[in-house]
């Protein structure tokens, strides 16, 4: 099995989780969500286009070869995985888990990661409420914020990896209280067309933001 740099599978699984919610991912799109210096995506880029794990279009539009879908699983698997490992036995803060766990996936030996598959057994979902492949998947019942019901209590089901990609919506969230499980309810405003009930209080959200936040009816 080829074994990839650490940049190739950052950017690999960057790109996975992006395509998880964006029918048209762009090289410029995948830039913007790394930390790395512009030389290290490229040299990335070519490396897994090398392996025939991506492939670009003329306008620059990537994807995922059905071997590269494969590999990102894998390396999607590991990192949501160790995210959990990080949050539920390490202690790192919630807001910073994913980018640690990004940073630390390409690096671990193969007894560090049996030990983190052991240690998370009782995992389905990384601490953002994404499924972690081979042990669940999304929810069938489950929608955008932007098409939630009005004045129907929910609950928050997850938030789209690509979310994770930027620290300071982490912290809005956060700060906010919008986190897995979280029940909420989508009001009407006769000014705003997505505002939500949580904990008593009223929050305006933004259409981008509303459409990386899941949720299913609560029926209880």
């Amino acid at each position: 099995m080829m074994r990839l740099s650490a940049s190739e599978t950052v950017c690999l699984t960057a790109l996975a989780d992006l395509m998880e919610e964006y029918n048209v991912v762009t090289t410029e799109h995948l830039i913007r969500c790394l930390p790395d210096d512009l030389s290290h995506v490229f040299t990335a880029l070519r490396g897994l286009s090398q392996r025939t794990l991506i492939q670009s279009t003329a306008q620059d539009i990537l994807t995922l070869t059905e071997t590269g879908h494969c590999f990102a699983r894998q390396a999607q698997r590991q990192h949501r995985l160790l995210e959990r490992f990080l949050f539920d036995v390490v202690g790192v803060p919630w807001t910073l888990v994913h980018r640690e766990a990004l940073r630390l996936t390409p690096m671990i030996s193969q007894p560090f990661y049996e030990r983190v598959i052991e240690l998370t057994r009782h995992a389905t979902v990384c601490p953002h409420g994404n499924p972690i492949p081979g042990r669940s998947d999304r929810p069938a019942d489950e929608y955008p914020l932007t098409t939630a019901p009005l004045g129907q209590r929910c609950r928050l089901s997850r938030i789209a990896e690509c979310a994770c990609y930027e620290p300071h919506l982490l912290q809005r969230l956060w700060h906010n209280e919008l986190l897995p499980d979280r029940a909420l309810v989508r009001v009407p405003d006769p000014l705003y067309q997505w505002v939500i009930r949580v904990n008593q209080r009223s929050l305006v959200i933004g259409q981008r933001v509303a459409s990386m936040l899941y949720v299913v009816v609560d029926r209880e």
